[in-house]
C-alpha cells in the first residue's frame, strides 16, 4: 500500500505542479507580446 500511495502522490504532484507554471508562462508571454 505504501508503494501505491507514493505512486498516486507522484501522479497528483505531476498533475497539479505544471498547471501554475503554464499559467504563469502564458501570462508572461501574453503581457510581453502585448507590450511590444
Amino acid at each position: 500500500m505504501g508503494e501505491e500511495f507514493a505512486l498516486s502522490g507522484a501522479t497528483w504532484f505531476w498533475l497539479f505542479v505544471p498547471m501554475p507554471i503554464l499559467i504563469i508562462l502564458s501570462t508572461i508571454t501574453l503581457f510581453t507580446g502585448r507590450r511590444e
